[in-house]
């Protein structure tokens, strides 16, 4: 296939995108478009946070890899622009990179995803032999960047918009309730909890949108206080940390399936150890999740699952994993199964 054939076809299949209801599906179907054009082994957005680069998306046969030890982070920094690399192994730049030396990514291109001035992110495509690439191939990565920049940059302000009537919705509440702090650890309490979910529910419900819960239990101690403080302060910007009472803790994580709770919950078991956890994913396409007006449901699952509450002799169990308990797609769950006729 020549230059200008690849160049056409990838231009006909980015005509292609658009028209999603969820950015998510913009960017699931963007980076499958460049792993089949670009025949990569993986493409991957990476997002900034305050805990270094997480991956959202990734499509590809080869497994995502921690973005921070590729070659994103150099993307990343100021005047960087698109980074090209065609073997790393042979280039003296790169082959004592932890992208080379630990990831084994021979060939690289990253583009930072801009907005306002600032890099949010990296879009890159990787692979694991050496590469020489087309200048119609990093065009087309550079286009994919830009349209990738610009739904984030929507989505920023449609969550910024969300925090605010969040915030209008809470202010309101916490003059009519004043029981929305823990007075034991100064987190948010159950009746936070509960106005939140009329906050956030319907909105999750109406975009389809995933929201992992994991509880577990932290016994009181001197050091209680600054870990849960650390736990906090490891998280994004629209997670939230409950203290549900009796020393038991939910992380809500909107937004999330379970490979994005998973990557949350590395840094924040690197705070706590291995301390028994329950998780589940609520689940708005699926009964009884759908018709429920709070998390509920949802918290039951995660507390069923979690190895680390008491067994029937009331001890505690001393595994330190993290165990799931997820609704399963079947006649029951769906929810035409509940029409009645």
């Amino acid at each position: 296939m020549g230059e200008n054939a690849l160049d056409d076809h990838a231009l006909h299949a980015l005509a292609g995108l658009g028209g999603f209801s969820h950015p998510e599906d913009l960017f699931d179907q963007g980076l499958e478009l460049l792993v089949r054009q670009l025949q990569v082994d993986r493409a991957n957005v990476a997002s900034a946070s305050a805990a270094g680069l997480e991956n959202l998306w990734s499509a590809g046969p080869a497994r995502a890899q921690d973005p921070n030890l590729g070659f994103c982070s150099l993307v990343m920094q100021p005047a960087t622009g698109t980074l090209v690399i065609v073997d790393a192994a042979a280039d003296a730049r790169w082959m004592q990179h932890s992208g080379w030396r630990e990831l084994k990514v021979r060939a690289y291109m990253g583009a930072p995803l801009n907005h306002s001035g600032r890099t949010m992110g990296v879009l890159s495509v990787q692979c694991g032999a050496t590469r020489q690439w087309r200048r119609s191939e990093v065009a087309t990565l550079n286009v994919m960047a830009a349209l990738f920049a610009k739904a984030m940059e929507v989505e920023a302000l449609k969550v910024q918009l969300w925090r605010t009537q969040e915030a209008l919705d809470l202010t309101s509440a916490v003059v009519e309730d004043n029981a929305m702090e823990s007075p034991g650890s100064g987190l948010p309490s159950r009746r936070y909890l509960e106005v939140w979910c009329r906050s956030n529910l319907n909105q999750a419900r109406r975009r389809g949108e995933l929201i992992a819960l994991v509880t577990w239990l932290q016994p009181p101690g001197p050091a209680r206080a600054r870990i849960l403080e650390r736990v906090a302060g490891s998280l994004r910007g629209i997670d939230l940390l409950v203290d549900l009472g009796r020393d038991r803790y939910l992380l809500v994580l909107p937004r999330t399936m379970q490979t994005g709770a998973e990557v949350v919950l590395e840094r924040v078991r690197r705070i706590l150890g291995p301390v028994p956890m329950g998780a589940t994913l609520w689940n708005p396409m699926l009964v009884p999740d759908r018709d429920s007006q709070s998390l509920q449901l949802a918290i039951r699952r995660a507390l069923a699952a979690d190895p680390g509450g008491p067994d029937p002799q009331g001890r505690l169990a001393e595994t330190g994993a993290v165990s799931w308990k997820i609704l399963e797609a079947n006649r029951e769950s769906l929810p035409e199964a509940r029409e009645e006729w």
